[in-house]
C-alpha cells in the first residue's frame, strides 16, 4: 500500500508497506489487517494528515484544503466529518445561565422531503449568551428541536437556565415554559425591530397608494429610497436625511411615521418598564390618530405579549445569535451549499462552536492518544 502522510517542508511524504489479507473464519470473507493510523475513511490517507486536513477546514472550505494537500474533494470531506464525528463524542455541552435560539435557513424547497413541511427546512441554533458561542444545534425549527436540546442537558441544568432571547416563535416559548421554569423569555430586540419595519412598511405603501404611484413623490417614496424611510436617522448619511426631510415637508403623514418611527426607537433606552409602556401608549395613540393600521394593529398585539415587556428587566438580545447566522450564511456560501445536514450542524458548530481544535484541544489530544 501507498498512503498520503503530512508534508515535509514543503514536499509530498508518502508511506509505502505491505498490508495482509487474510480469510476470516467467522464471516466468511477476506478480511485486511487493522492498521490503527490509517483513516478508517480513507485507507490511503494517515490519522495525522487526517488530523491536519480537519484542522485546515476550520479556516477555510474543503475544496480549498484538498487543493492545498493534494487530496481529493471526496476523500477530504469524508476525513473532515469522521473527525468532527469523533469530536463530537468527547463534547459536553457547558453550563448555561443565558441562552438565544433562533432559526437558520439550511436547504432551499427543492431539497425538501415528501413527508417534510417549510419548518423542516430550517436548522434550530442554540448559543451561549455570555461567551457568543453555538453550543448545540438541532434539525428544523419545530418545537421538539429545542425540546431535544432541553432533554440532552437534562432538568438540573435547565432548572440553572434565566433567560432566553428568542423571537416571537410560540414553538420555542412552548418549549421553555415546560423545561426551564426558572427562566424569562425575553422577545429580541432585533426581531421586534424588524416586525415593527414590516409594519412601517405597510403604512407607507398605503400612503404611496393614496397618492400617484407613477407620479415624481412615488419616486421619491418608492425604489431605491424605501429603506431609507424604515432606517433610524442617526444611522442614515446626510445625503439620506436631506431626500427624507424633503418629503416630509411634502408629505404629511409620511412626517408623523418619521415621528412615530424615531419615537419607537427611544422606547428600548427606557430606564423601565413604566417609562416603555408611557412610550407605547404614545406610540399607539399617535397611530391612531392618523390611521396607521399597520403599526396601530402591530402595537396592539405586542403590548398584550409579556415576552415583550421582560426586555426592560433583562436587556438581553439574540443580536449576537443574529451575527452568528451571518457567519453560518457564510459557511454556506463558502462550500456552495450543503446537502449532508449531519455535516453541516457539525461544521457550524466547529466554525462558531467548540468543535475545533482552539476549545477541543483536550479531548482531541485523547482522542488521538487512543
Amino acid at each position: 500500500m501507498e498512503v498520503k502522510h503530512l508534508k515535509v517542508f514543503g514536499w509530498s511524504a508518502s508511506l509505502v508497506f505491505f498490508r495482509e489479507k487474510r480469510h476470516c473464519d467467522v464471516c466468511k470473507k477476506v478480511r485486511s489487517e487493522l492498521i490503527e493510523w490509517l483513516c478508517p475513511k480513507s485507507p490511503h490517507i494517515t490519522m495525522e494528515l487526517s488530523w491536519w486536513i480537519n484542522k485546515l477546514s476550520e479556516v477555510t472550505s474543503v475544496l480549498a484544503v484538498s487543493k492545498l494537500e493534494s487530496v481529493d474533494k471526496m476523500a477530504c470531506y469524508r476525513v473532515d466529518h469522521y473527525i468532527l464525528k469523533r469530536l463530537l463524542q468527547g463534547y459536553q455541552i457547558p453550563q448555561v445561565t443565558h441562552i438565544a435560539v433562533d432559526e437558520v435557513y439550511a436547504r432551499s424547497p427543492k431539497q425538501q422531503g415528501k413527508d417534510e413541511t417549510r419548518d423542516d427546512l430550517f436548522l434550530t441554533v442554540i448559543l451561549d449568551i455570555k461567551t457568543h458561542k453555538v453550543i448545540w444545534v438541532a434539525d428544523s425549527r419545530r418545537r421538539e428541536a429545542l425540546d431535544d436540546f432541553f432533554k440532552i442537558i437534562g432538568s438540573e441544568a435547565c432548572s440553572k437556565i434565566k433567560v432566553v432571547a428568542t423571537d416571537q416563535h410560540e414553538g420555542y416559548s412552548a418549549s421553555v415554559a415546560e423545561y426551564c421554569t426558572n427562566a424569562v423569555v425575553v422577545l429580541d430586540r432585533f426581531h421586534l425591530v424588524q416586525n415593527f419595519n414590516e409594519a412601517l412598511n405597510e403604512d407607507r405603501k398605503d400612503e404611496l397608494d393614496q397618492i400617484d404611484p407613477e407620479g415624481q413623490m412615488g419616486d421619491m417614496m418608492n425604489g431605491k429610497y424605501k429603506c431609507k424611510f424604515l432606517t433610524k436617522a442617526a444611522n442614515r448619511s446626510e445625503k439620506d436625511n436631506r431626500h427624507i426631510e424633503y418629503v416630509t415637508k411634502l408629505n404629511k403623514k409620511m412626517a408623523q411615521l418619521e415621528i412615530i418611527k424615531e419615537r419607537f426607537h427611544q422606547i428600548f433606552d427606557a430606564p423601565s418598564v413604566i417609562d416603555a409602556q408611557v412610550i407605547l401608549a404614545e406610540i399607539f395613540q399617535w397611530s391612531m390618530d392618523i390611521h396607521a393600521r399597520g403599526i396601530f394593529n402591530w402595537i396592539r398585539n405586542i403590548m398584550k405579549d409579556l415576552r415583550f415587556w421582560n426586555y426592560f428587566e433583562n436587556r438581553y438580545s439574540s443580536g449576537v445569535i443574529e451575527g452568528t447566522n451571518r457567519a453560518i450564511k457564510g459557511l454556506k456560501w463558502q462550500a456552495y451549499g450543503y446537502k449532508d445536514m449531519e455535516y453541516f450542524k457539525l461544521k457550524i458548530m466547529q466554525k462558531v462552536g467548540y468543535l475545533n481544535s482552539r476549545f477541543a484541544l483536550k479531548w482531541m489530544y485523547e482522542l488521538k492518544s487512543n
